[in-house]
């Protein structure tokens, strides 16, 4: 909220026992200041009064027993001035609504008064994906609870290049379209995939059937996987990737006429102007067409 923004707080919250000695008395360390950036209070300035042990208690880690106000605990990335609440919504807006991180940047100046330059847009978005992913592991067993519920799960799987930049490679609970697993890995082959798929089976069970593509890498993965298990599970093929397959060795030569036929004609450079004029003419508005596009998709 903007009309907080440059306000000053004094946080001064007295401790309960010591967790070590049980003990209610404690010694003021010192006063800090702490600045903050959230949704929910916009920016402030707050001093942040911290409490230790009066018995020198120490952690187990041989640092003092110290008492930090819980209200900038809860609210507040460690080691951070951003928000818990900044982060969720940096993540969402970058992985739900496809947005760059300067429409993000812009959007939380504009709409809550919190400036943040684009590379803590960035920081903000891989630390939403780490805890997205360990809040994803503390609920293993209740999506293990759920899957039983409907009877199984059939699993899919699949990978996809970056461009030389690494393969994802995901599995997938086909009925749930719930997504169990997700790795990058440095490359498709059968040694890296199948380390991937034990944890998969080990958190949620052998899956009632499997769905993959026609890849070199992944059949005989799941192929070996089953055989450890010493389980028969139903394996099916896409379909979509059997008919592309087989379209290539109908549908190739008459396709490799028509590419010669167009590198003949030197129609190919035409096409390319056109595909920029009209780019020229649409402008900005392409921007909005592309995410329509890939949001319809999604």
């Amino acid at each position: 909220m903007s009309n907080t923004a440059g306000a000053f707080i004094r946080i001064n919250e007295k401790p309960g026992h010591c967790p070590v000695c049980k003990g209610k008395q404690w010694y003021v360390q010192k006063s800090a200041p702490r600045c903050g950036k959230t949704l929910t209070y916009g920016q402030f300035e707050a001093r942040e009064t911290v409490y230790i042990c009066a018995s020198g208690c120490k952690n187990v880690n041989g640092t003092l027993v110290t008492h930090k106000a819980d209200s900038l605990f809860k609210n507040l990335i460690p080691e951070s001035i951003v928000g818990y609440d900044v982060m969720v919504f940096a993540g969402i807006e970058r992985f739900m609504n496809y947005k760059q991180r300067e429409e993000i940047r812009l959007e939380l100046k504009h709409k809550y008064g919190i400036r943040l330059s684009s590379g803590e847009i960035s920081n903000l978005c891989r630390s939403f994906v780490h805890y997205l992913a360990r809040l994803h592991d503390s609920h293993t067993e209740f999506l293990k609870n759920e899957l039983e519920h409907d009877g199984g799960w059939p699993m899919h799987v699949d990978a996809t290049g970056e461009h030389g930049r690494g393969t994802i490679f995901a599995v997938v609970a086909g009925w749930r379209q719930w997504v169990l697993g997700a790795w990058k890995i440095p490359t498709e082959h059968s040694e890296v995939i199948l380390p991937c798929l034990r944890e998969i089976v080990h958190q949620f069970g052998v899956p009632c059937a499997a769905m993959r593509d026609l890849g070199r890498a992944i059949t005989p993965s799941i192929d070996n996987l089953f055989e450890e298990l010493n389980v028969h599970v139903p394996v099916f093929a896409c379909h979509q990737h059997f008919l592309a397959d087989i379209g290539k060795d109908l549908l190739n030569p008459s396709h490799s006429t028509l590419r010669e036929l167009y590198r003949r004609s030197k129609i190919r450079p035409k096409l390319r102007n056109l595909v920029r004029d009209y780019g020229r003419k649409i402008g900005k508005d392409i921007i909005q067409a592309e995410k329509q596009f890939w949001h319809g998709r999604h």
